[in-house]
């Protein structure tokens, strides 16, 4: 008997899940595998199902927000285009609204691609402004597409003006929506705040386009006093802007 108690202690575990397991395939053996694929269907619904309905929930919520997004996307273009339309009103110059088709990263404070071009009557040197003021100036005119040369570029140079005083300088891009405007000489009456505008002895600008507002001084700077101008048109975002087709006489 303490032999066969052993035995048990021992095997007997091992004995029943074999008897169990020769059962199993038995059954599968005679109903040629019914018995699991009954089995996994039985098991299976709930989980899937889930599954399913987890996807479903999830493709429905991206689309939801997908649509979002563009809702959101076209009602500021909306805005966007709506303001440019006040802005042509508004002028006494011939003006004409253009698409920003193009832009670089590498060059993104350097120049736009427009959709107008010669077809249009749009010529090298004509002024692009925005909502809020100067974008920059035509540099290249193909049939349908201009380049621009924004206000912000390294290569960009306006005579400028303060509003308030009439000091002349001129500024210079750098990269960023903040313009350097040096003065032509020594100045004193200069605040944050004041409005640049472009001067009227420039050759190619309209006077009187704002530029942008002072935003930081250097008084002490030699041999001129410099000062930061942050751009008052949206450089760093262009949806619309609008091309001047009026003609600037140039002075000699």
């Amino acid at each position: 008997m303490k032999f066969l108690y052993r035995w048990w202690q021992k095997y007997g575990i091992q004995l029943i899940f074999g008897l169990a397991s020769i059962l199993i395939a038995l059954q599968v053996y005679y109903s040629q595998g019914a018995f699991i694929s009954e089995t996994l269907y039985r098991l299976s619904p709930s989980w899937l199902s889930n599954s399913q309905i987890d996807r479903q929930g999830l493709y429905k919520e991206r689309t939801i927000q997908e649509l979002s997004n563009k809702i959101v996307a076209l009602e500021t273009q909306n805005q966007n285009l709506k303001k440019i339309v006040q802005y042509i009103e508004k002028s006494p110059d011939p003006l004409i609204p253009a698409r920003v088709i193009g832009r670089s990263p590498d060059a993104w404070w350097q120049v736009i691609t427009i959709d107008v071009g010669s077809n249009k009557g749009i010529k090298v040197n004509h002024v692009v402004m925005s909502v809020g003021g100067l974008v920059g100036r035509v540099t290249q005119v193909s049939a349908n597409t201009s380049r621009v040369l924004l206000v912000s570029d390294y290569n960009s140079r306006v005579g400028a003006t303060l509003s308030r005083n009439g000091y002349q300088g001129f500024i210079k891009g750098q990269g960023t929506s903040i313009g350097l405007m040096e003065f032509y000489a020594k100045v004193g009456d200069v605040k944050i705040g004041d409005v640049v505008t472009t001067s009227n002895v420039s050759s190619i600008f309209p006077p009187d386009i704002p530029i942008g507002k002072i935003f930081a001084i250097d008084l002490n700077k030699s041999p001129a006093p410099e000062a930061q101008v942050e751009f008052t048109a949206p450089v760093n975002f262009l949806d619309w802007v609008v091309v001047d087709l009026a003609e600037k006489s140039v002075f000699p």
